[in-house]
């Protein structure tokens, strides 16, 4: 079977629950694209992603750097946080095919230092940079894409590779890109959503056929994760101009069953608390447009 669409899947899991309006996922034609100017090998990266990731504390399910730092949507987190304290608040991901157990299948921080010790790049950025996703393209756009930049500057970053997990959060990391890119910083988008994220239309983008939670690599398959983030990395050196995707060679150790119930009334994407979570936000949303506020 070959990729899902994803904003088909959506607008129909949509339909079913009343919604008569489909959303309208961003489109552009023309995409920015900016060259790398050094070798990685001298290069800041930094780590930016939409996988609602925060700290433990003492073992505690609390968050340490985000509300802190928060700033529209944006907030920062130390990069170099022991991995065992990171964990994500993500509920949207295929909670059926996978799981969010490891923090480097959807946020690559020990993997990216893994290459800093390498010398593959030069060195991780000192702060890593979440977005809490919006459906709102516009406030995307001129609030928090540029939030984003102004901390990359602030941490003298020269690469970003980038990494979503839900569908919308495909769209928000993408624009980020796009932001990005547009203001000298090459990036790659490392995501699973293939739709979304070349209707959207980013610069270097490594396709990772997996179900929607890791973009990275499977859970605790180490060296697979060392592989997508390689192929990442020399897509930020080859590339020569916009749109340029790359597919990571890899299957789904599982089948690709998964491909055929996610977002079916067979397997209903979320459940329970989740499921409303996200419809409130949804509704939320559609409010907002309703009185002109976004």
């Amino acid at each position: 079977m070959s990729y899902v669409r994803y904003i088909d899947r959506t607008r129909a899991y949509y339909a079913a629950e009343g919604y008569t309006e489909p959303y309208n996922w961003a489109h552009f034609e023309d995409v920015p694209f900016a060259k790398l100017t050094k070798p990685l090998s001298q290069c800041t990266v930094a780590l930016i992603s939409t996988s609602d990731v925060a700290i433990r504390q003492e073992g505690e399910a609390a968050t340490s750097g985000d509300e802190a730092t928060l700033i529209g949507n944006v907030y920062s987190l130390p990069s170099d946080t022991p991995e065992e304290l990171f964990y994500t608040k993500q509920e949207h991901f295929d909670r059926v095919a996978t799981h969010l157990d490891d923090v480097n299948s959807y946020f690559p921080i020990t993997r990216l230092h893994e290459a800093a010790k390498a010398g593959r790049i030069g060195k991780v950025a000192a702060r890593a940079h979440g977005v809490y996703t919006s459906y709102s393209q516009r406030k995307t756009i001129e609030l928090d894409a540029p939030e984003v930049l102004r901390r990359c500057r602030e941490d003298g970053v020269d690469v970003a590779v980038l990494t979503p997990v839900c569908p919308v959060c495909h769209q928000t990391i993408s624009l980020v890109a796009r932001h990005l890119e547009a203001n000298g910083i090459p990036t790659v988008v490392m995501a699973v959503a293939r739709d979304i994220v070349e209707t959207v239309g980013v610069a270097r983008f490594v396709f990772v056929d997996f179900p929607l939670g890791n973009p990275t690599g499977e859970p605790f398959q180490f060296d697979q994760q060392r592989e997508l983030l390689e192929i990442a990395l020399k897509l930020i050196e080859t590339a020569t101009e916009p749109r340029t995707t790359t597919q990571a060679p890899f299957k789904w150790s599982k089948g690709d069953e998964w491909k055929q119930l996610i977002f079916t009334e067979e397997q209903p994407f979320l459940e329970g608390e989740a499921y409303e979570n996200w419809m409130n936000a949804k509704e939320k949303y559609r409010e907002m447009k309703q009185e002109g506020k976004i």
